[in-house]
């Protein structure tokens, strides 16, 4: 194999692939990178078996052929190569020179047939989204995903896959998030993607020009945009029905237009009263809604305590309701509307979020119970 290549193309690629990379020692190469050379190009291939990223650069390709490198050190290496043009060369799979300069570095290979083969993309589901709405949607959603991963389920992001329409669901049973997109296609799917890897595909769509195509399969979900492909396994498992959760309008029974920046502003002061509570209190502010402004209040003796009055536009009944202050504070830093919409359905029943400008989204949230 031989490869003439520039540093930031190189470095391009194998960042691209760096997060597939196993850290884990149970099988030592998937801890590799696969640089495959053909036709006047690199592939780039990583995988740790829950997903998989491909990246193709462009090079001279003097000689065919195919190493696997040890990923983390490749990365670092290649990271500190002076810009300009990279030699890349091995005879025998087993070692990798790699030159620059007057220079060169050799690095110990692994046996390339033991790499695993990647799926192949053959599912019949697709939808194609632009980039930058694809983006937004993830980092939406994903805010109300589940970390505990005793509850794998609640982990994932649900992708259901409608005539018109394709829609982004994550919740941990406390909190909720609806976004939804006009991205509709042939068939429908439903499919549960782990959010970590969703905020990687996301991370990886950095061209607004490129789409990203979505094609769903059995046991996997892949994604390509421009010359990066990736490939997640599907979380197994009935995810909860979403719309029976959503209350109807007819339940609402107060809402509240208010400025998201002030909103926001005042929960992070009153969250740094209540962040000493942790799960005991579970981080809770009150929210007293009234006629033209909404009070927000928390007191924690040994720590303090904190009151402001927000202006609002209300409508409807007067109450008071407790939040966790971390689960509204998350749902307004990943909206973008200058105002945001709160409608309330009572002090012990769920609320939604939703940004005043962009109804495709909402984010719905339990109260705590009033006096916690």
């Amino acid at each position: 194999m031989h490869i003439i290549c520039q540093k930031e193309d190189l470095l391009y690629g194998v960042q691209a692939v760096s997060k597939a990379v196993s850290g884990k020692n149970t099988l030592p190469i998937l801890s590799g990178i696969m640089i495959s050379a053909q036709d006047n190009r690199v592939v780039l291939k990583a995988t740790d078996l829950e997903m998989a990223i491909e990246c193709v650069i462009d090079a001279e390709t003097p000689r065919e052929g195919t190493v696997v490198a040890p990923g983390r050190y490749l990365i670092d290496l290649v990271r500190h190569l002076p810009s300009g043009e990279i030699g890349l060369e091995s005879a025998d799979g087993q070692q990798l020179l790699i030159s620059y300069e007057q220079s060169q570095i050799a690095v110990r290979c692994f046996d390339a047939e033991e790499f695993p083969a990647l799926p192949v993309m053959e599912g019949k589901v697709k939808r194609e989204m632009p980039s930058p709405l694809f983006r937004r949607m993830i980092k939406q959603v994903a805010a109300a995903a589940a970390t505990d991963e005793i509850r794998p389920l609640f982990t994932g992001i649900l992708l259901e896959m409608l005539p018109e329409k394709l829609v982004m669901v994550a919740t941990d049973t406390h909190r909720m998030a609806v976004g939804e997109c006009p991205c509709g296609g042939e068939e429908d799917a439903r499919v549960i993607v782990p959010s970590r890897n969703m905020q990687e595909i996301a991370r990886l769509a950095v061209n607004d020009d490129e789409p990203v195509f979505i094609v769903t399969d059995k046991n996997q979900v892949y994604f390509r945009t421009g010359n990066v492909t990736f490939i997640s396994r599907v979380i197994s498992g009935q995810y909860p029905e979403y719309k029976q959760v959503l209350p109807a309008p007819s339940l609402f029974s107060a809402q509240a237009v208010l400025d998201r920046q002030r909103f926001l502003e005042a929960l992070e002061r009153a969250s740094l009263v209540v962040r000493e509570t942790g799960r005991l209190k579970g981080n809770a502010v009150k929210l007293k809604w009234r006629e033209e402004a909404v009070v927000l209040s928390a007191d924690v003796p040994d720590v303090g305590k904190i009151k402001e009055e927000i202006f609002a536009v209300f409508e409807g009944k007067q109450m008071e309701t407790s939040f966790n202050a971390r689960y509204l504070l998350e749902a307004l830093k990943v909206m973008e509307s200058e105002k945001v919409v709160m409608r309330l359905t009572g002090p012990a029943t769920p609320s939604v979020i939703v940004p005043e400008e962009d109804q495709s989204y909402l984010y719905l949230v339990l109260p705590l119970r009033v006096g916690n």
